[in-house]
C-alpha cells in the first residue's frame, strides 16, 4: 500500500494578483490555449478534395467520358432525390460539421500554466514545473531522480516518492519544501501538493 499525505490547503494564490494587467492575462491565456490549426487543416483538406473531385467529374462529363469516381447525375440525384443515399450523405456532412464546430469552440488547453510570483507573469510547460517539484522533493528526501516522479493536474501536483531501502522519508519536511516552492512559483490557477510515499523501498 502507499502511504499518502494530502495537502489540501492552498499554498499558492487562488487568483491572479492585481499587479498582473489585463493585457498580460489575455496574452498568457492565448499562450496556454490549444492551437486550432489541426481543425483548420482537416476542413481545408476535405474542402479541397471535394473541389478537385467535382472539377474532375465536371471535365469528364463535359468531354462525354465515364466518371472517375461518381457521375454528376448520381450526385445530383442523391442530394435532391432523397432516399437512403441522400440521407447517408446528409448525416455524414452533418457529423463532420459538428465535429469541426466542436473542435473550434471546445475549451482547448495545452500542458502549460501561468506563474505570477514575479512582476511579469510567465507561461511555462508543466514539465518544467513538475521537474522543479521533483528536484525539491528529491533533495529534501535525499533521493535520486529515479526515486521521484511528479504529475501535474489542473489544480494538483502529485509527487510520488520511493524511499531508498533503510532510509525513511520525513514527510513533513518534503511537504514543507514542496509547499514553499509552490508559494514561490505562484501558479495560476493555484496548485496544491499531494505527496505519495511508497511503503516499500528500493536500492539506490
Amino acid at each position: 500500500m502507499t502511504d499518502t499525505l494530502v495537502r489540501a490547503d492552498a499554498v499558492a494564490p487562488s487568483a491572479v494578483p492585481p499587479h498582473v494587467s489585463r493585457a498580460e492575462r489575455a496574452l498568457a491565456k492565448r499562450l496556454r490555449g490549444r492551437s486550432r490549426s489541426v481543425w483548420v487543416t482537416v476542413a481545408l483538406v476535405v474542402a479541397v478534395a471535394a473541389a478537385v473531385l467535382l472539377g474532375i467529374e465536371t471535365v469528364l462529363f463535359a468531354l462525354g467520358r465515364s466518371p472517375a469516381l461518381v457521375s454528376l447525375e448520381t450526385v445530383h440525384a442523391a442530394l435532391t432525390g432523397g432516399g437512403m443515399t441522400g440521407a447517408i450523405v446528409a448525416v455524414a456532412a452533418g457529423l463532420f460539421g459538428l465535429v469541426c464546430l466542436w473542435g473550434a469552440i471546445a475549451p482547448g488547453r495545452t500542458h502549460r500554466r501561468m506563474l505570477v510570483a514575479g512582476r511579469v507573469p510567465m507561461v511555462v510547460d508543466d514539465a518544467i514545473v513538475a521537474g522543479a517539484l521533483s528536484r525539491v522533493a528529491g533533495t529534501s528526501a535525499a533521493l535520486g531522480h529515479a526515486h521521484v516522479s511528479t504529475r501535474l493536474g489542473a489544480r494538483q501536483a502529485r509527487i510520488a516518492l520511493i524511499p531508498a531501502t533503510g532510509f525513511p522519508i520525513d514527510r513533513t519536511a518534503v511537504s514543507a519544501e514542496v509547499d514553499d516552492l509552490l508559494a514561490q512559483l505562484g501558479a495560476a490557477p493555484r496548485l496544491s501538493a499531494r505527496v505519495d510515499i511508497a511503503s516499500e523501498g528500493r536500492l539506490s
